[in-house]
């Protein structure tokens, strides 16, 4: 079995090539041939269609039961771009979570990310989100006619959050729950801590920190305090890219993964000792060293 792995051009987790793993994926499809049961692929087939036809029926059934208290499992069906009036988000090759929703004249810059059940809406008006810049999970984006949204370099919007036809400059940061109305800007470096709530139209200075309900200033942002935002956007952008490695990988890639970690976890230490040769089994990538690779934690 070759266990070598690298990370190909397009970042994502592969094989050193199709050719050097063709026999450990010949294995894995000939140990998920022999998993089936025997006798003809139809034959198990109408068999399958008919016990779960009968579990959705028992299902219903219970459900039926249950009256007005019955709760409806569904898988939701993910949405990450809508046509809104013609006009349709740019996104190029930026990491979106399946789950999270863009509609309208959004545009996403180089490195830019949004993150799991967020949303960037902008059916009224324009949304620019800048490089390297993170919406994240379950913040809301709008715009207006009157007030499009504009999203800096290196700004990171906390979760939560709600901005509504602002300005973002360069390397801020919004925390996370935090309320930016129409009109309002938020300065270069700045910091909005978490849970504030900014009032119409105000301006925040650049390299200041301001909290509270409604917001106030609190101090100047100086040194490595200034400096964290900007740091932990590029730790986001570093952080998408694992994401977009494994967010849409097909069924069956993930479950040879599946199958080629789980031989590695249950190979004894000494394992290859105990052989009359010496195989490469070389190392599977680890998730933490993928992350320092990409600059997401520190070393």
């Amino acid at each position: 079995e070759k266990g070598r792995h690298r990370f190909g051009l397009s970042g994502r987790l592969c094989s050193p090539s199709r050719a050097e793993m063709a026999t450990t994926r010949a294995v894995y499809l000939k140990f998920a041939e022999l998993s089936k049961p025997p006798g003809p692929s139809a034959l198990w087939y109408s068999i399958g269609s008919l016990i779960r036809s009968i579990g959705k029926a028992i299902d219903g059934a219970g459900a039926a039961v249950q009256g007005s208290d019955a709760f409806e499992e569904k898988l939701p069906i993910p949405c990450t771009a809508v046509t809104v009036g013609g006009k349709a988000p740019t996104i190029g090759q930026n990491f979106v979570a399946p789950s999270a929703t863009l509609a309208g004249a959004v545009t996403l810059k180089p490195g830019a990310s949004v993150w799991y059940g967020a949303v960037v809406r902008a059916d009224a008006g324009t949304i620019t989100i800048g490089e390297m810049s993170n919406v994240q999970d379950n913040a809301l984006l709008t715009a207006t006619g009157n007030s499009p949204l504009s999203v800096g370099r290196l700004v990171t919007i906390g979760a939560g959050s709600s901005v509504s036809g602002a300005t973002l400059a360069d390397e801020c940061t919004i925390g996370c729950g935090c309320v930016v109305p129409e009109g309002a800007s938020v300065g270069k470096g700045s910091v909005l801590a978490a849970g504030s709530v900014l009032e119409p139209k105000t301006t925040i200075p650049a390299g200041q920190l301001w909290a509270g309900k409604p917001a106030k200033k609190v101090a100047n942002l100086a040194g490595t305090d200034a400096e964290a935002g900007a740091a932990s956007a590029r730790a986001m952008v570093g952080l998408s890219t694992v994401h977009q490695e494994h967010a849409w990988m097909a069924l069956e890639e993930l479950e040879f993964q599946h199958w080629q970690y789980k031989i590695e976890a249950g190979r004894p230490q000494n394992y290859s000792q105990s052989l009359r040769f010496s195989p490469d089994f070389g190392e599977l990538p680890k998730l933490r060293a993928r992350l320092t690779e990409v600059g997401a934690i520190s070393p």
